[in-house]
């Protein structure tokens, strides 16, 4: 396993978790590491996608890896961008829960206030 330094922010709002919207047109949230200009470091990655209803749905990205930390080449992330404070503490709880073992619902609880008024085509 790949050595990941630990420094823990004060506040949930310094935690580094990011939404990455990848040229494969996936969107996935996760923990941001330093980099380099070449790659993006992430840590337990969970990607985002929107039901029919327009419900927002998190699932695991990499479940099946033996390795925590991962490795996507710049050039295959066409955005990166910071997530509210209400979904960082949702994904952070997801994690947490996994740790000890406890099930949480795939959607936030408070979903219906981020439904969006788009058609689906």
């Amino acid at each position: 396993m790949e050595d990941i330094e630990k420094k823990f922010p004060d506040t949930l709002k310094d935690v580094p978790v990011k939404m990455l919207k990848l040229v494969s047109g996936e969107s996935i949230i996760a923990y941001v590491h330093d980099g380099n200009d070449k790659t993006v470091a992430i840590e337990e990655p969970m990607r985002l996608h929107i039901e029919e209803d327009q419900q927002l749905v998190f699932t695991p990205y990499l479940p099946f890896s033996e390795h925590a930390l991962h490795h996507i080449d710049s050039h295959n992330v066409m955005l990166e961008s910071d997530v509210s404070t209400d979904i960082k503490a949702y994904y952070m709880k997801i994690l947490l829960d996994q740790i000890e073992g406890t099930e949480t619902p795939s959607r936030p609880p408070a979903i219906s206030t981020l439904k969006g008024t788009t058609t689906v085509h």
